[in-house]
C-alpha cells in the first residue's frame, strides 16, 4: 500500500453550513420545497425518503440543492448520536426542490484530485464517523463543524482504485434503491385493491365488529435490562419503532428472557410513542411494551390481509398519539374496543389469493435487500482500509 498517501478531507473541499429558514413558514403540508434535516438521514449514512418537512415561503436560491450533491448531518437529537457526520446525496425527484437548511453542510469541492465518490463513501464508515461523534460538541444535542469535518485524516488509494472503490459500492446501493422503489410500488398496489375491495365496496350487509373480532394479538412486555445485548446473543427484540425499516425491524438488541413473542409474518405495531408505525416479523422474536403483534383469527397464514388491514385502521390507531399525560400511547383495552367492519370470509381468501403473490414479492426483496446492505457493510471497511484490493488496480 506504498501508493497510498495520508490526507484529509478538508485537502478536496469545503463544508458549507445551510440557510436559516423561517419557522412560521415550515409546514407538514406537502408543497414543492422540501427541507433536507438531520431526519433525512439513514443510521450509517444514504438519504432517507420519509419523515419530509415542507417550506412554503421565499429563500436564496443559492440554497437550492442539485440532484446528487453530496450533504452532511451536523446535528443528531439522539443519544447516541447515530447518523451524525454522515453523508447522503440529494436525490432527483421531478418537480421537487430540496433546500439547504441550517442543520445540514453541504460539500462544495475545491479540485479534483480525488474521487468525489470515494470521499462519500469515506464519509459512511465507522472510522470516520467515530472521529465526528468523538470531536463533537454538546450533551443532550450533539453537534459537528465544517472545520471538524475537514480535519479528518485518512488514506487514500490513486485515483484509479478510487473510481474503481466507488463503482462497486455505488453498484451494491443502485440495487438496493431499486429494490426499495419496486418494493413501494408493489405496496401501492396492495393497499390500493384493498381499498378498492374493503373501502370503497364496501356493503351494508357486512358485519360490525371489534378488532378482537378478525385478529388475535399479543401486547409486548420488556424482559430485565440487564438481559439486553448487542452481540446477537439469544432473540432479537423490539421495543418500539426505533428499529422498524420498511417491512422488517432491524436487528439490534437482543435478550436471553424474552417474555413475550411475535410469530414469522405476525404484523408488529408500534403502541407508545409514537403510536402506529408498522412492521412485519421476519422470525419469532421477543417484543417489549411498546409493541404489539397481530395475526388473522381464523388463518395465521393470511398475513397479507392482516397486514394491510392493520394498515387501513392506522388513522384510527394514531389518534392515541394525543392519549396520555406525557407520551401517546394505546392499550390492550383501546385495541379490543376498536371497531371495524368486517368483510365476507370468501372476500378475505380471494383478496389473500391474488395480493399475497405481490405481498411475497415485497418480502423477497426486502430479504435480497437486507442481504445487499450486509455485503455493501461488509465490503466498506475493508475496501477503504486497503485490506481488500479491487482486481486490475494493483
Amino acid at each position: 500500500m506504498t501508493e497510498w498517501k495520508e490526507v484529509k478531507l478538508g485537502d478536496f473541499f469545503k463544508v458549507k453550513h445551510g440557510f436559516a429558514f423561517k419557522g412560521k413558514n415550515i409546514t407538514a403540508e406537502k408543497t414543492s420545497d422540501i427541507l433536507v434535516t438531520p431526519g433525512n438521514f439513514h443510521i450509517g449514512g444514504g438519504f432517507k425518503n420519509t419523515k419530509f418537512k415542507y417550506y412554503n415561503g421565499e429563500y436564496p436560491n443559492d440554497y437550492v440543492l442539485s440532484a446528487d450533491s453530496i450533504v452532511i448531518t451536523m446535528t443528531d437529537l439522539s443519544k447516541e448520536a447515530d447518523t451524525l457526520g454522515y453523508s447522503a446525496k440529494v436525490p432527483f425527484s421531478e418537480g421537487v426542490k430540496y433546500l439547504h437548511n441550517q442543520r445540514v453542510g453541504l460539500v462544495e469541492f475545491r479540485n479534483n484530485d480525488a474521487n468525489p465518490d470515494f470521499l462519500y463513501w469515506i464519509m459512511r464508515t465507522r472510522e470516520y464517523q467515530g472521529y465526528i461523534v468523538g470531536s463533537a460538541s454538546g450533551t443532550s444535542i450533539m453537534h459537528t463543524s465544517p472545520t471538524r469535518i475537514e480535519n479528518y485524516q485518512f488514506s487514500i488509494p490513486p485515483i484509479q482504485e478510487q473510481k474503481a472503490i466507488a463503482e462497486v459500492l455505488s453498484g451494491l446501493s443502485d440495487k438496493i434503491d431499486l429494490l426499495h422503489r419496486q418494493n413501494k410500488t408493489l405496496e401501492k398496489m396492495a393497499e390500493t385493491l384493498f381499498r378498492e375491495w374493503f373501502v370503497e365496496e364496501t356493503e351494508e350487509d357486512w358485519a360490525e365488529g371489534t378488532l378482537p373480532d378478525e385478529f388475535e394479538f399479543t401486547m409486548g412486555q420488556s424482559p430485565s435490562g440487564s438481559s439486553f445485548n448487542e452481540s446477537g446473543i439469544g432473540m432479537p427484540m423490539f421495543q418500539g419503532n426505533a428499529d422498524f425499516g420498511f417491512r422488517f425491524p432491524s436487528e439490534r438488541v437482543f435478550t436471553t428472557e424474552p417474555k413475550r413473542f411475535a410469530q414469522p409474518l405476525d404484523t408488529l405495531i408500534s403502541v407508545r410513542a409514537p403510536v402506529g408505525a408498522q412492521n412485519m416479523a421476519k422470525k419469532e422474536c421477543c417484543i417489549g411494551r411498546g409493541v404489539a403483534a397481530f395475526r388473522y383469527k381464523r388463518d395465521s397464514k393470511f398475513y397479507t390481509y392482516t397486514y394491510f388491514k392493520l394498515a387501513s385502521l392506522m388513522s384510527e390507531i394514531k389518534k392515541f398519539n394525543d392519549e396520555g399525560t406525557v407520551f401517546g400511547s394505546i392499550s390492550k383495552t383501546d385495541l379490543q374496543k376498536l371497531e371495524i367492519v368486517i368483510p365476507p370470509n370468501e372476500l378475505v381468501e380471494e383478496y389473500e389469493d391474488v395480493v399475497k403473490p405481490i405481498n411475497d414479492k415485497i418480502i423477497q426483496n426486502s430479504y435480497h435487500i437486507n442481504k445487499l446492505i450486509s455485503l455493501r457493510d461488509i465490503l466498506l471497511p475493508k475496501l477503504m482500509s486497503g485490506k481488500v484490493r479491487i482486481v486490475g488496480n494493483g
